[in-house]
């Protein structure tokens, strides 16, 4: 198993727009993730991607009590304008893909699957994301992970999806 997750990491304009919908405490609206802690053989299947240009179609808004997030309906690589060879790209983790907007301070990013099963509020929101295809890697100190001594383990994280 691999320390660290495949995501699109969308660009700034993208950001900036889904965080203008953000509810709750914790703003997050950075990334869709593809896979966490791939094993070996996925590993090496989606770090050739590593550095594509990734769009993604939103269709609707989700939320309980606790997270928020919009689904993603589909994602596409090798893209171009009036092309018929581009390449969907998947989701190798169970559940849906999603961007998380924002979550209540006391929730972990990984319960979004909650709002998908169980919503409470549910909103068809059509739109478009770019981003960049990248393998975030947890940090280390020593041989314990870095988040484990970090109180806040998501700063490393979103500061390389943000770069």
């Amino acid at each position: 198993m691999n320390n660290g997750y495949f995501a699109v990491c969308l660009d700034k304009t993208y950001r900036d727009m889904i965080k203008q919908n953000a509810t709750m405490d914790v703003v997050r609206s950075d990334h869709i993730t593809i896979s966490y802690k791939p094993n070996d053989d996925t590993f090496k299947r989606l770090s050739k991607l590593v550095g594509t240009r990734v769009n993604a179609h939103v269709n609707e808004l989700r939320a309980n009590e606790n997270i928020e997030a919009f689904w993603v309906e589909s994602m596409f690589y090798d893209s171009y304008r009036l092309s018929t060879h581009e390449k969907e790209l998947l989701r190798v983790d169970p559940g849906a893909p999603h961007i998380t907007i924002s979550h209540k301070t006391d929730i972990k990013p990984s319960e979004a699957g909650t709002m998908f099963t169980n919503p409470t509020r549910q909103e068809k929101k059509v739109g478009y994301v770019e981003g960049v295809f990248k393998w975030i890697e947890f940090k280390k100190t020593g041989d314990k992970l870095w988040w484990l001594k970090n109180k806040n383990m998501n700063t490393h994280k979103r500061e390389l999806c943000l770069q």
